[in-house]
């Protein structure tokens, strides 16, 4: 379990590979950001997940930045 201190919405350029996002109620680490194709990789260990959603739900830690794991 990852220990969080909240969401907060961000939108698809400021993701960076690593952050936990929360898409569909799951909780995934974003893999790739493609700008070109305005694209976003979400993964966990037994699925990948592309979207193309315009903002995304970030986890934050306990500074209130967004959790990178």
């Amino acid at each position: 379990m990852i220990a969080h201190y909240g969401t907060t919405p961000l939108i698809r350029q400021c993701l960076k590979p690593g952050m936990m996002a929360i898409f569909g109620g799951r909780t995934y680490r974003v893999s790739a950001v493609i700008h070109q194709r305005c694209w976003v990789y979400l993964h966990t260990d037994a699925e990948v997940l592309r979207i193309n959603d315009c903002v995304i739900d970030v986890l934050l830690d306990g500074c209130g930045e967004p959790l990178i794991h």
